[in-house]
């Protein structure tokens, strides 16, 4: 399948009207930066392992043994890891390179934590944090949450509060609803955003693009991804394109704090004085 059909294919699934499967999205999202990802294989991998946990986690009402049996199986047999070196490197948001390498960032090993535990009889759901995300599932009544980029460990409350504190250095971040976990698109905006952090900390703008249009896809009135899709159209040279965006930047957040630099930026690309995009505010963040 070529790039083009797998994007088509995500326009398709971030589109549809019912609820969205993360890991489907993942797949797809992972398949269109590698046309050679054997999707239904990865597939096949995932249900496997979710089989095993389920084989495991059999005859026991205790949510903690059906835990052990869903930890034995992803961070015992199959070695996943969390590696805090891999935070900027987009291959550790592709579902198939992290089972490959055994290595993985919290919402890749969370998605694939997730896929086993509801094998294993758990409701379960990625819970977003900032700077972190990690799971909760339920059983029998029975709440737990779990932090997967550390093997599976049983977290608390405030084990996440402080988890946020230290992630984003602003412990005012964190708020209890956030405990009850993400919605499925909210979960997909967020891969996409690791992606998109991870291409531009590698100045590969092309790719970086294509994230942010696909964050447009889930999120049409996001103001932020609106004005960095211009931006990332400067830099690319598409100058009308780049104008349009920040345009509607400027109109959608008039008051915004960086709406004088994003017009200096719009000035010179409408002058075209000089190279579209390399100069000026407008910073992607």
């Amino acid at each position: 399948m070529q790039r083009e059909d797998h994007r088509l294919r995500q326009q398709a699934l971030l589109r549809s009207p019912t609820e969205i499967d993360p890991v489907e999205a993942a797949l797809a999202i992972a398949a269109e930066d590698d046309p050679a990802a054997d999707v239904l294989g990865v597939r096949a991998r995932i249900d496997a392992f979710a089989r095993t946990a389920a084989e495991r986690a059999a005859g026991t009402g205790n949510p903690f043994r059906r835990l052990d049996a869903v930890n034995s199986v992803l961070f015992g047999d199959l070695g996943l890891r969390g590696e805090v070196g891999t935070y900027h490197d987009p291959e550790s948001s592709f579902l198939h390179r992290v089972l490959d390498r055994r290595r993985g960032i919290p919402l890749s090993l969370t998605l694939l934590f997730l896929e086993a535990a509801r094998a294993a009889g758990f409701a379960g759901r990625v819970v977003a944090l900032p700077g972190r995300a990690v799971a909760r599932i339920d059983f029998d009544g029975r709440t737990l949450w779990v932090d997967p980029f550390d093997g599976g460990a049983p977290i608390t409350p405030e084990d996440c509060r402080e988890l946020v504190a230290r992630r984003s250095g602003r412990p005012g971040l964190f708020r209890p609803e956030l405990l009850e976990g993400a919605a499925p698109l909210d979960v997909v905006a967020r891969m996409l955003l690791n992606l998109k952090r991870a291409y531009l900390a590698r100045e590969d703008y092309e790719r970086a693009l294509a994230a942010v249009e696909r964050l447009i896809l889930v999120r049409p009135r996001d103001a932020r991804e609106i004005r960095d899709r211009g931006i990332l159209h400067g830099y690319l040279g598409q100058t009308g394109r780049a104008v349009f965006d920040l345009s509607q930047y400027l109109e959608l957040e008039p008051t915004a704090p960086d709406a004088a630099a994003v017009r200096g930026r719009l000035d010179r690309l409408l002058r075209r004085s000089e190279p579209a995009g390399r100069s000026g505010g407008g910073r992607l963040d």
